[in-house]
């Protein structure tokens, strides 16, 4: 069904049940919001809003640029969120399912709108006063960033690289120009 060019639809499961409970109380030190998936840092507790009425929900008031909005904007029939327009939140990383921005609710749901809501069961929180906090799993597969002394080497590998290079092309131009002063 169309409706002033939003189209009707449901919010998938991800973005209205959740099945791991994250206090949406503001944390006491500063957090960190990754996705649940992949870890790509979602947002920051400098961001969080006042308590939602949702347990399930933590709303942010901005989000980095690895949650993804979706341009089409379709009216929730989701039996609680029924007649809002929502853009449903990915992770850019992963296309995890984070939740829905609101763009125009009822009443009843003003709390909602213009905030970013992620769901809870999508979103691990790290908190920076004691990494034994976790509030759900720890990343599995972290990136492995190489060691100063091992960019270092590489770089000092590409600078002798770049040196016999610019030797042998000035051992070239050399030839070529004296080819050129040659009298035929």
């Amino acid at each position: 069904m169309e409706t002033n060019g939003a189209k009707s639809a449901s919010l998938p499961a991800e973005v209205t049940a959740s099945e791991t409970k994250i206090s949406n109380e503001a944390p006491a030190s500063p957090a960190l919001y990754l996705c649940s998936n992949c870890s790509l840092p979602l947002g920051d507790s400098g961001d969080y809003t006042a308590q939602a009425q949702d347990k399930d929900i933590i709303q942010l008031k901005a989000v980095t640029e690895n949650v993804e909005i979706e341009e089409n904007k379709a009216v929730s029939s989701y039996k609680l969120d029924a007649f809002s327009t929502v853009q449903i939140l990915y992770c850019k990383g992963c296309s995890l399912t984070l939740g829905a921005l609101y763009i125009a609710t009822p009443d009843h749901l003003d709390y909602k709108r213009d905030l970013f809501n992620l769901n809870s069961s999508a979103v691990t929180c790290y908190r920076f006063d004691n990494p034994h906090k976790q509030t759900r799993k720890i990343v599995k597969n972290a990136v492995k960033l190489p060691s100063i002394s091992y960019v270092e080497a590489q770089l000092q590998k590409c600078k002798t690289m770049l040196g016999f290079c610019a030797r042998g092309i000035a051992q070239i131009d050399k030839k070529l120009s004296q080819s050129r002063e040659k009298p035929k």
